[in-house]
């Protein structure tokens, strides 16, 4: 039975930060595709660990990362970006 996944603890009122918000992303667009963190990963620098502490903000992603992680997720690294702009203000 896989473990359950622990949830990126954001404290109310506080603003979110980049990092957080590429968390957020990352991990809901991942959800939606019924991808696993694995699927995430590639031979050079990127595995399942790695991809755990993206989102649970813990690490910030590299430029290497933002591309790889965009493509395997179906978007353009500038479409993610994007998305964490939002994320980060929902005007």
């Amino acid at each position: 039975m896989p473990r359950p996944l622990r949830e990126l603890q954001l404290p109310y009122g506080v603003p979110i930060t980049p990092v957080q918000a590429f968390a957020r992303v990352v991990r809901e667009r991942r959800l939606a595709l019924g991808l696993k963190q694995s699927d995430l990963e590639n031979e050079d620098s990127i595995d399942r660990s790695y991809v755990s502490k993206l989102e649970l903000a813990k690490r910030e992603p590299g430029l290497n990362a933002i591309f790889h992680i965009a493509k395997a997720l179906g978007m353009e690294p500038s479409e993610l970006i994007k998305v964490v702009e939002q994320a980060i203000d929902p005007r």
